[in-house]
């Protein structure tokens, strides 16, 4: 079956071809499956490295959103981000969010080594050569959030989103990811950052550890009051509501979690 217009990201290993990113020691390798933007991966995300909880994500680790990642001022050669292993991790997911399959980028370690991160679901495009304004900071904080794992354990997940905001994932669904966990949205570039999610009907089935619906410390919240719940604070995707939202409350750039 082939799925258009959909980004498939699924946090376990299957293969060593395809479009992960490698350095030698810290990463491993993914494949492209039969979904458009499929992508296998042996860890989840555990942490957003560098994020401040008083200044957000874009102060003093060497990542500038008025440039591009792929020009020297975007993404520091050497510095912040780029000067250690936790910290690459997050560049990692950063252009794993930012650029579509099958492009990438180059810097260089602590050391002076070069290092490739691979994009997959290109949620900001832009940002590999030009500016990541506010709707771009948006849609990188939906994406990385989704991606989050507070104990870096594999799960699969299926992202949706409206393809008026995320042009490169859309609405479609998978009959294999049946689970809706919830949504993530807000901007963690802001000071102090806004890194957020609520809850879908399904976020307590079948929870992971480290997942929303499961207890442990986590880097955003739920902003909502009673159960926040989705479905009572978000606007669902016009043709597609039962896929997912397209804003939650005030914030726009929503992207929604399935999984299995």
């Amino acid at each position: 079956m082939k799925l258009r217009n959909v980004a498939v990201c699924s946090f376990m290993f299957v293969s060593l071809v395809g479009c992960g990113g490698y350095d030698g020691s810290e990463w491993e390798e993914g494949d492209v499956g039969e979904a458009e933007l499929a992508f296998d991966s042996v860890n989840g995300f555990p942490a957003v490295n560098g994020l401040d909880t008083g200044n957000g994500l874009d102060t003093g680790n060497g990542l500038d959103t008025g440039n591009g990642l792929d020009t020297g001022n975007g993404l520091a050669d050497g510095v912040g981000l780029m000067a250690s292993a936790q910290g690459r991790k997050t560049v990692k997911y950063i252009v794993k969010c930012a650029l579509p399959a099958g492009v990438s980028i180059t810097k260089k370690d602590e050391h002076g080594h070069d290092v490739r991160f691979d994009g997959l679901v290109g949620a900001a495009p832009e940002w590999r050569s030009g500016a990541c304004d506010t709707a771009c900071k948006e849609r990188m904080t939906g994406c990385l959030g989704a991606h989050l794992n507070a104990t870096g354990n594999a799960v699969p997940i299926f992202l949706v989103a409206d393809e008026a905001d995320f042009p490169s994932v859309g609405p479609a669904l998978s009959s294999t990811y049946d689970l809706l966990e919830g949504a993530f949205f807000g901007n963690i570039f802001k000071s102090p950052p806004e890194f957020y999610y609520c809850n879908g009907p399904d976020v307590g089935t079948n929870t992971v550890p480290g997942r929303i619906g499961s207890p442990g410390p986590k880097q955003y919240a739920n902003p909502f009051s009673g159960a926040g719940t989705c479905a009572a604070n978000c606007t669902p995707i016009p043709g597609h509501a039962g896929s997912g939202w397209t804003s939650c409350g005030t914030w726009n750039q929503v992207l929604t979690v399935w999984r299995q």
